[in-house]
């Protein structure tokens, strides 16, 4: 038997909730792993029912989903958060990826990307809505004190860091610079030691976005 991934939804609209939920039951490769209308118990929540991948909302009642993210990481580090959310603005984008979400997806197109979201996390990478990815890479950049040299990332290594910011999946990497998928995540392991990170956000925030 294959393994299943656990998946946790946070979602205070309880239609919403219920229709997550449902696509992760009826998913033979998933299996749920609570569903909550808060954030606010997200760390017991976390420990009781063990959670890889977490489907968090931002606008919910007593906490935010982005200070919920912030909190969990700080205690579970490895567990991968997707938001999903109404809101496309820059400061909640922003916001979302320094406290550690590794995908950002908005509600009005998430539902039939849910479960190839989940698994491209699980996998490396970094699922971003089209219009989501497009802000993101339109965000002001500083050059501040640190640039990419600094960090002692190759040509080669920012490239493919480059692409995997704009969505990309580590399969469209290796065929758009014609090399093979172990190599493109041997280069990914490089950048996330020569970085100290665990996922391809967290490396394209310190890189690209925080540099201020």
């Amino acid at each position: 038997m294959s393994h299943l991934i656990r998946v946790a939804i946070y979602e205070d609209n309880a239609g919403l909730r219920d229709i997550l939920s449902s696509i992760i039951r009826e998913s033979e490769d998933f299996e749920l792993a609570g569903e909550f209308g808060h954030c606010l118990d997200v760390i017991q929540n976390t420990k009781a029912f063990d959670p890889e991948v977490i489907i968090m909302d931002i606008d919910m009642p007593g906490r935010s989903g982005i200070e919920g993210v912030r909190e969990l990481k700080s205690v579970y580090p490895k567990v991968e958060v997707i938001m999903n959310t109404v809101f496309d603005d820059d400061d909640r984008i922003f916001n979302a990826i320094k406290a550690g979400a590794t995908g950002y997806l908005l509600k009005k197109n998430s539902l039939a990307t849910l479960l190839s979201s989940i698994k491209d996390v699980k996998n490396g990478g970094a699922p971003i809505s089209p219009s989501i990815a497009r802000r993101v890479l339109q965000m002001p950049l500083s050059p501040g004190k640190e640039s990419e040299a600094s960090f002692n990332l190759s040509e080669r290594e920012i490239e493919i860091l480059k692409l995997l910011s704009k969505g990309l999946s580590y399969k469209m990497v290796a065929s758009e610079l014609l090399i093979s998928l172990d190599t493109v995540r041997t280069y990914v392991k490089r950048i996330y030691e020569k970085l100290h990170v665990h996922s391809v956000t967290e490396a394209v925030h310190k890189v690209f976005i925080d540099r201020k």
